[in-house]
């Protein structure tokens, strides 16, 4: 009895022993790990400076954005002018005030031409010419353009009579000024403007009033043009067959 007395009196002994003193050793394990914290986390940041002062810095790069530039060319399709002359009343005035009617035309009809229009004209395009002195329209469509230095034009068309044959007519268009010819079935007709007024007759009536002059021969003014010059060059587009 007495001997499981003392076993008991010594467990509770050993059992107080190791409950007071375990209290220690966990406080020094927690001083331990707070002294080695500092070092531990010291040398976790040398590594991470060490490692971003060592390691490559990444470049960023912005793309261009590509653009595409559009190179199609657009070409001009041809126009259909349309009617380029009607009646005028006011025409025959508007010249004899400009002093530019001339004397010896005959039989003449009095137009407006749709100058801007004409200016415009270039290869392919069509445009229609009604003739007063028959009524008759014809259309015609241009076959050349030469453009010359000071811009401008002289336009060859081919016209379809009422005969229903081909027929040629030139104008030279300025930037203030028509003049030209129509050739159809029925004869040749010439026709003049200054500004958008003008005047259309036949050839033939022409001649009936016209004076023919005499040149005189002389030697050249001096900075006069010599007539036997090389030609002024043009630029010519033609139509291709």
């Amino acid at each position: 009895m007495k001997k499981l007395a003392f076993l008991l009196i010594l467990s509770c002994i050993s059992v107080s022993y190791w409950f007071f003193s375990k209290p220690n050793d966990v406080i020094e394990s927690i001083e331990t790990v707070q002294e080695v914290a500092p070092e531990i986390d010291k040398n976790v940041n040398q590594l991470e400076v060490v490692g971003v002062a060592n390691s490559p810095k990444p470049e960023m790069e912005i793309a261009p954005i590509a653009t595409k530039k559009s190179t199609v060319k657009m070409e001009r399709l041809p126009l259909d002018i349309g009617e380029i002359a009607s009646i005028s009343e006011e025409a025959k005035e508007v010249l004899v005030e400009a002093g530019v009617l001339v004397r010896d035309i005959s039989e003449e009809a009095y137009v407006e031409f749709d100058l801007a229009a004409m200016q415009q004209l270039e290869v392919g395009d069509t445009f229609d010419l009604t003739i007063p002195q028959t009524t008759e329209m014809h259309r015609a469509e241009v076959t050349q353009v030469d453009i010359f230095p000071n811009g401008d034009k002289s336009v060859f068309a081919q016209v379809t009579g009422s005969d229903n044959r081909f027929h040629n007519s030139v104008m030279t268009v300025g930037s203030n000024a028509i003049y030209g010819q129509f050739t159809v079935s029925s004869g040749n007709y010439v026709f003049e403007s200054h500004g958008k007024h003008g005047w259309i007759a036949a050839k033939r009536d022409l001649y009936k009033n016209h004076v023919e002059h005499t040149p005189v021969e002389r030697a050249p003014a001096e900075g006069a043009k010599d007539l036997f010059s090389p030609p002024i060059k043009t630029q010519t587009t033609r139509k291709e067959n």
